[in-house]
C-alpha cells in the first residue's frame, strides 16, 4: 500500500467492475481497507465501483446486490492507516453499526464511524451509496463526536449533501486533479464535514460546551508546543486541526480573546519567562526575541513596550533589582 493506505489513482476516478464476492474482495481490500465482503446471491454477484484518491483522503461511489461488510477487531486494531469514514445512502437501504448502536439509513440520509473500531454494515438489494475516507491526522479533535455518533442515521441536507455533491463531481470528471487541488479539496470537505459532525454532536450525546473547551485546550497546548516558530499564525494553526480559520476563531469565542492575541499573549509570556530565569538575565534580547517566536527584536520590543508600558531591558533590569 502507499503512504496513505489506500490503493487509488491520485486525483483521478478509478471504475472498477466487480463480478464475483472474491474480486469485490479483494479490491476493498487493496483500495479502502480491509473487511469481510459477504453477499446474499454470491453466484449472481455484481457490483461496480467508482474510487478516487485526492491527497491523503479517498471516495467512492458504490452500487451492490444484498450484501454485508465486517471490519473486525484485530484488523481495526493493527492497521497503521486510521481514518474517519462518512456514507451517504444514495439508493436502497443500509444497515450501519457500531459502538454498540444501529442506524437504519435510507436514500439522504448518512452516518460516520471510526474505522480503528470495529463496525458492519448490512445493504438492501440494489442498493448504492458514497463513501468517504478522511486521515484521523487531517481530523484533530474529531472522535468524541464521532463516537458520539457512530451507529446513527443522520439527516443529509446541509454540509453533508454540499460534500456528497462535491464527491460526486469529482468522481464524474475524467480530468486529473493536480496535487495542490487535491489538497485544497481535501481541507475543504474536512472542514464542511466538522461542521456537519459538530452540528450533529450538538443534538446528540456530546455537550457541545465541554467538547469545544477540550478542542480549544488542545489548541492551545499545541501553540504553545510551536510558540518559538515565526510562521505560527492562526491560519497555520486552522491548517494543523484540519479546520477552517473562521471556525478557529469561533472556538476561541469563550476565552474572549483571538488566536490571534492567544498567540501574541504566549510569546510575551515565554519572554517573560527566559527574562526571569538566572540564565535568561545574561541572554541578548535578540535571542529571547527568537526563542519566544518574534520574527525581530524590533518587532519583540515594540510588542512589549505596547503591553507592558516598558522596554524589555527596563523590565529585566527592574527584575534583577528585585
Amino acid at each position: 500500500m502507499n503512504a496513505s493506505g489506500l490503493q487509488a489513482a491520485a486525483g483521478a476516478p478509478t471504475e472498477l467492475q466487480l463480478g464475483s464476492v472474491a474480486a469485490w474482495q479483494e479490491n476493498t481490500n487493496s483500495h479502502f481497507l480491509q473487511l469481510d465482503c459477504r453477499a446474499d446471491d454470491p453466484a449472481h454477484f455484481r457490483a461496480t465501483a467508482l474510487v478516487a484518491r485526492f491527497g491523503d483522503s479517498l471516495a467512492a461511489e458504490l452500487s451492490v446486490p444484498a450484501t454485508r461488510v465486517i471490519r473486525r477487531r484485530v484488523a481495526a486494531e493493527h492497521c497503521d492507516a486510521r481514518y474517519f469514514k462518512l456514507f451517504w445512502q444514495l439508493q436502497g437501504h443500509s444497515r450501519v453499526a457500531q459502538a454498540g448502536r444501529t442506524g437504519h439509513l435510507q436514500p439522504g440520509q448518512w452516518s460516520v464511524y471510526d474505522t480503528t473500531r470495529e463496525y458492519q454494515i448490512e445493504s438492501s438489494e440494489r442498493a448504492r451509496f458514497m463513501v468517504l475516507l478522511l486521515p484521523q491526522t487531517a481530523c484533530p479533535g474529531w472522535a468524541p463526536a464521532v463516537h458520539a455518533l457512530a451507529g446513527r442515521a443522520l439527516d443529509g441536507r446541509g454540509a453533508p449533501r454540499i460534500v456528497m455533491s462535491a464527491l460526486a463531481g469529482m468522481l464524474r470528471d475524467d480530468a486529473r486533479l493536480p496535487e495542490d487541488e487535491q489538497r485544497t479539496l481535501q481541507a475543504s470537505v474536512t472542514a464542511l464535514a466538522e461542521c456537519a459532525i459538530d452540528t450533529h454532536a450538538r443534538a446528540h450525546t456530546v455537550p457541545a460546551e465541554a467538547e469545544g473547551g477540550a478542542r480549544l485546550q488542545r489548541i492551545e497546548r499545541w501553540i504553545l508546543e510551536h510558540l518559538a516558530e515565526p510562521g505560527l499564525t492562526p491560519e497555520r494553526v486552522a491548517d494543523a486541526f484540519g479546520m477552517s480559520r473562521r471556525s478557529l476563531y469561533n472556538l476561541f469565542l469563550g476565552s474572549q480573546r483571538t488566536p490571534r492575541a492567544f498567540i501574541q499573549d504566549a510569546r510575551l509570556a515565554r519572554a517573560q519567562q527566559l527574562m526571569a530565569q538566572d540564565a535568561g538575565r545574561e541572554l541578548a534580547l535578540g535571542v529571547i526575541a527568537q526563542r519566544s517566536g518574534f520574527a525581530d527584536p524590533a518587532h519583540f520590543s515594540r510588542a512589549f513596550h505596547a503591553r507592558f508600558g516598558m522596554a524589555p531591558s527596563a523590565w529585566r533590569e527592574r527584575g534583577a533589582r528585585g
